[in-house]
C-alpha cells in the first residue's frame, strides 16, 4: 500500500511588508513616555501633565460614585447662601 499525502493546508499570504522590531516615534501626547519628555523639556506644564495623565485612569465604579452622592452634605454651603441673603 501506497501512502497517500495528505493535503496541506496553503499557507497564510501576508503581501505587506513585516514590521520593524524598532518603536515609532509617536506624536500622541497622551502617551505617557512622550508626555514626560514633553514635561521635561518644558513643552507642557505640571498641571497639562497631570490633567493628561488622569485621561488614562478608569472612572469610578457607579456604586462608588452612588456611595458618595448619598453621604454628601450641603449643610456650610446652605449656611453660606443664608448669610449672603440676610446681608441684602
Amino acid at each position: 500500500m501506497s501512502k497517500v499525502p495528505k493535503k496541506k493546508p496553503q499557507p497564510y499570504l501576508y503581501t505587506g511588508d513585516p514590521k520593524p522590531d524598532t518603536e515609532e516615534e509617536t506624536d500622541d501626547i497622551y502617551n505617557s513616555k512622550e508626555r514626560e519628555e514633553m514635561l521635561d523639556d518644558d513643552e507642557i506644564t505640571a498641571a497639562e501633565e497631570g490633567f493628561m495623565k488622569g485621561r488614562e485612569d478608569e472612572p469610578p465604579s457607579k456604586k462608588k460614585t452612588a456611595k458618595n452622592a448619598v453621604s454628601h452634605d450641603d449643610s456650610v454651603s446652605v449656611e453660606l447662601a443664608k448669610e449672603d441673603s440676610e446681608d441684602d
